[in-house]
């Protein structure tokens, strides 16, 4: 039994081209950072706001900072989803090419 390998299929006569193996691919530009932190700005602010009513304290303030503590994972996901999906786009385009 050979060993599996993700860089290839398993029978060995794809004609799939792969990505190069190079040890380090620069796909996201300055600018794709810069949108990305801005939506998740925005992101957090959002769910800042929707989550204050979902919160056990009766005091604003309070309220207010259980909703940011608790949009602070979403919206790190979010910031995830968004660089993952970006990659994943600009691979497909560049493959394209």
């Amino acid at each position: 039994m050979e060993n599996f390998r993700f860089d290839r299929t398993c029978s060995g006569n794809s004609t799939l081209d792969y990505m190069d193996n190079t040890p380090y691919q620069k796909l996201l530009t300055p600018v794709h950072h810069i949108i990305g932190l801005i939506l998740t700005f925005l992101v957090f602010v959002l769910m800042s706001i929707l989550l204050v009513p979902f919160t056990f304290s009766t005091n604003a303030l309070i309220a207010q900072g259980q909703a940011c503590l608790t949009a602070t994972p979403i919206t790190a996901v979010f910031w995830f989803a968004y660089n993952m999906f970006m990659v994943v786009l600009l691979d497909q385009k560049k493959q394209k090419k």
